[in-house]
């Protein structure tokens, strides 16, 4: 679980490099309310630079290249200053609050543009909390957010 997913939830795949077909991709609506539902954060040139050991160059047009994105919603891979990274070393390596992010070329760096808070698999708490207030119970929020999975009732080993 995590904080919220900014409207979209991760297939493990995308974060972790392994498939658990439990923890796929689902809506994540209501997150609203979450405090870092969405962020901005921007890094100057030089700041960005020795962040990811890179030089951006004096194009500005240059700076930010081709970018792929994963069923989530999240950076799956990005160039900066013709190098590739995949979103989630971005995220580690800059700090951002998710994958779930835009970039724009500013005056002087990188503004970057995030949507939800955390690795984003699994279960989404503002969004488990905006399906409870809208009526539906502990089995239907878990099935939502854990598609595959099987509730069973049965004993505790002891």
């Amino acid at each position: 679980f995590f904080s919220c997913s900014g409207g979209r939830t991760e297939d493990a795949l995308a974060v972790w490099g392994t498939d658990v077909p439990y923890l796929c991709s689902v809506a994540s609506p209501g997150e609203e309310a979450a405090q870092y539902d969405r962020d901005s954060v921007t890094f100057s040139r030089e700041a960005l630079e020795a962040a990811l050991g890179i030089s951006l160059g004096e194009d500005k047009g240059s700076w930010v290249g081709v970018a792929t994105f994963t069923e989530g919603g999240g950076v799956e891979a990005m160039e900066l200053g013709g190098q590739r990274f995949t979103g989630v070393y971005l995220r580690k390596a800059l700090g951002l609050r998710s994958t779930a992010f835009t970039v724009t070329v500013e005056e002087g760096g990188l503004r970057f543009d995030t949507r939800g808070y955390g690795h984003r698999v699994g279960l989404s708490q503002y969004g488990a909390n905006a399906m409870a207030k809208d009526g539906a119970d502990w089995q239907e929020i878990l099935c939502h957010y854990y598609p595959a999975a099987q509730l069973v009732q049965g004993e505790l080993p002891a």
